[in-house]
């Protein structure tokens, strides 16, 4: 054994005793404090307990809050959050689709497309003042212009195109297109543009198309459409519209929330790469849809007639300025009595739809656009045809005496006398109501129409008969509306069910209605005096053309009173037939066949030897039937020339109505303005090129030769109405 010395022994015996301090180094200078370290306390199973349910209500809480939000954004306000999603990745730009073309009954085109070009911008891309320069560099019209971009701002829309310019030259687009740094969003588009081939003619029939207005987004047909969208303003393209626009397709583009193109993009929003901004539609969609055409329309109108129509039309107007008189206007309605279909409609004054077509723009058409707005114009945009309101006239008696024969208030063979003396109603003894021809500058040579039937008081337009007729059946009845109800019954007073826009219903006075606008208490009465006045188309009624010639139609085809029509059908662009548009039937006169015998047997005298309209008919080789008419219009008592009529015995029937609003009366009333202009439609419809046929300007001159005595006398084409002056009772 090895020894160990004595000091070392002890060192290590003191080592051994004392507990290695291993890996702990004490600091220098640090001593112990001597106080034994406190033990934590430890915690109880139930406060343990609250801390557990205390963190599950919070994390049941914050998950109910979490289901609460995804409920609302997925459920309540999913399908807006959806669109807004969709609209801030993807900018639709419309392909517009080939508007249908509308043709007429033997296919000859009546309005068409033209390519072009159509400038439009994004509103949210350029301001306001940059839009007003654009608009004068490219003579559109500013003021429809700036109200479009300002409606887009309110509406939401600025971000969709809209429409700036239709139909712009090539020359404007290239000047632009030049200067796309100076104009942000703008963008030219190939377009198709509308086309008129035959200028006025047929002009209320079609109507026209021009840029969406600021109140057509607003609802109705027009609602959800594009701003730059091209639509219907009147006629056919209005009626049609929906059919003939098709479906548009549409270039989809991604784009962020701010409408630019997607791209990686700085903090400061510039494009990431440093490349210039450019509008997205300038590049390459990322989705096409392709439109789909709209329909065409083939409509009822026969263009050869209409042409003529138009013709007589003017030259009817032409001969009111020769007889010292101004025609403000007039209308030719030609009608299939057989199914309703509108053959011919005019109306006067009239416009070319084509000045619509790319905007009003440039001095000569703004000078054009302010004219045909203003007074002196006579309204051209109003089709009288349908949308007019006149009296009746003496074309209106024929209603009355139907009316009375239905009530047996008098036969084919009841006879009224006229001695010339006033007539009043039963039991007064004050008042005067006289004939035309006691008011005739020819009384001297004519005298009274003396007694006379239904069907003789038709031909001589004998006012007292028919006022006789409805005093008599004002005593046989209860029903003070008895006579207003047959007028209804008729057709008046409600519209026809015409396919065009804006046809107006008329007036038909009953006691109602006369207790309810009636301004004081005379005005209020209703009294056998106000059945008076209407017997002979005056008073308070107020009928269309189109109402008085489908009343006539009616009365030439057993009864039946057809929905008149101007479109026949609708076809696909490749021909083939996708819908007929014949309507049925309105209704019926209610009449009988013995009640219709008698009241044509009237129209062959109105025509004949002696009637109203001798002169203007007098060698015709058609058997022509009809109603001549001459009332007051208005408050200055201008007055309404009539005459409505037909062909008898033909294949091919058709009733024609000439209105001339603003005409004369007696010697140049409606047997030198509307009869010779019906004469002539029918004589060039039933025989065309007919060695016999003239113009209606040969046809008028005989007339008034007649009237100066160097002829036959005639009737007379005098103003029906009731006298001034004269009391309702």
């Amino acid at each position: 054994m090895i020894g160990i010395p004595e000091r070392s022994r002890g060192v290590t015996e003191t080592m051994l005793r004392t507990p290695a301090k291993i890996g702990r180094v004490e600091r220098p200078g640090k001593k112990k404090d001597g106080k034994k370290r406190e033990t934590e306390p430890t915690i109880s199973r139930a406060r343990m307990q609250v801390r557990v349910v205390g963190l599950a209500v919070l994390v049941a809480v914050f998950f109910v809050v979490l289901a609460f939000q995804l409920w609302y954004l997925q459920v309540l306000t999913g399908e807006e959050n959806e669109a807004t999603a969709q609209n801030t990745q993807t900018r639709s730009v419309k392909i517009p689709a080939q508007r249908g073309v509308i043709y007429d009954r033997d296919g000859e085109v009546l309005a068409n497309n033209m390519p072009g070009l159509s400038v439009t911008i994004i509103p949210n891309a350029i301001p306001r003042e940059k839009v007003e320069e654009l608009a004068d560099l490219l003579d559109a019209d500013k003021e429809a212009v700036l109200a479009r971009y300002d409606a887009a701002e309110e509406m939401g829309n600025q971000y969709s195109p809209m429409l700036l310019k239709e139909n712009a030259s090539r020359e404007d687009v290239m000047y632009v297109s030049e200067r796309t740094e100076r104009y942000d969003g703008l963008v030219v588009n190939d377009d198709y543009i509308r086309n008129y081939p035959n200028s006025e003619l047929a002009s209320h029939v079609l109507g026209y198309t021009g840029a969406i207005s600021e109140e057509e987004l607003e609802g109705g047909t027009f609602e959800g459409m594009a701003n730059d969208s091209v639509v219907g303003k009147g006629g056919v393209e209005l009626a049609y519209e929906e059919v003939l626009r098709g479906e548009p397709g549409k270039k989809e583009y991604n784009v962020d929330a701010l409408g630019r193109q997607v791209a990686v993009r700085s903090a400061d929003g510039r494009r990431y790469d440093g490349s210039p901004e450019e509008i997205p539609e300038h590049g390459r969609p990322a989705r096409i849809t392709d439109p789909e055409p709209g329909k065409d329309v083939r409509l009822t109108v026969d263009m050869d007639l209409q042409e003529t129509a138009e013709k007589e039309l003017d030259a009817a107007l032409d001969r009111t300025r020769v007889n010292g008189t101004e025609g403000t206007g007039g209308a030719v309605i030609a009608i299939d009595p057989s199914n309703g279909e509108i053959r011919a409609m005019a109306s006067r004054p009239t416009f070319d739809p084509q000045i619509f077509v790319d905007g009003i723009s440039g001095s000569e058409e703004i000078r054009q656009f302010e004219y045909l707005n203003s007074e002196e114009a006579h309204a051209p945009f109003t089709n009288r045809a349908v949308q007019g309101a006149y009296p009746g006239a003496s074309a209106f008696k024929p209603f009355t005496g139907m009316a009375g024969l239905e009530e047996g208030t008098i036969g084919p063979g009841t006879t009224v006398t006229d001695n010339g003396d006033c007539w009043r109603p039963t039991g007064s003894s004050w008042g005067c109501w006289q004939s035309w021809r006691e008011n005739s500058p020819k009384y001297w040579a004519l005298g009274p129409h003396g007694t006379q039937n239904y069907a003789q008081a038709l031909g001589d337009s004998n006012d007292k008969f028919f006022y006789q007729v409805v005093d008599w059946m004002w005593n046989g009845t209860d029903d003070e509306d008895l006579f207003p109800k047959w007028l209804q019954q008729f057709g008046f007073g409600a519209q026809s069910g015409v396919d065009l826009p804006g046809e107006s219903a008329g007036q038909v006075p009953t006691r109602e209605w006369q207790e309810a606008t009636g301004a004081t208490p005379d005005d209020q009465l209703w009294t056998v005096g106000r059945w008076v006045n209407l017997s002979i188309g005056q008073g308070d009624l107020l009928i269309t053309p189109l109402q008085l010639v489908r009343g006539f139609a009616a009365i030439a085809n057993g009864g039946t009173l057809e929905t008149p029509h101007v479109a026949q059908d609708l076809r696909e662009q490749n021909g083939e037939l996708a819908q007929d548009l014949t309507p049925e039937p309105a209704g019926s006169l209610g009449v009988s066949q013995g009640t219709l015998n008698t009241t044509i047997d009237g129209f062959r005298k109105v025509t004949g030897s002696g009637g109203t309209a001798e002169n203007a008919f007098r060698g015709m080789t058609l058997p022509i039937v009809g109603k001549t008419g001459t009332g007051e219009m208005g408050e200055h008592r201008d007055p309404v020339n009539y005459f409505v009529g037909w062909a008898e015995n033909q294949d091919d029937p058709l009733v024609v109505l000439v209105m001339i609003e603003g005409g004369g009366a007696f010697q140049t009333g409606s047997e030198v303005t509307a009869a010779p202009a019906a004469r002539a439609i029918l004589e060039s419809y039933h025989d065309p090129g007919g060695s016999s046929n003239r113009p209606s300007e040969d046809y008028a001159a005989e007339v008034s030769r007649a009237n100066r005595g160097e002829g036959p006398a005639g009737g007379g084409s005098a103003t029906t109405s009731a006298p001034s002056g004269v009391p309702a009772g």
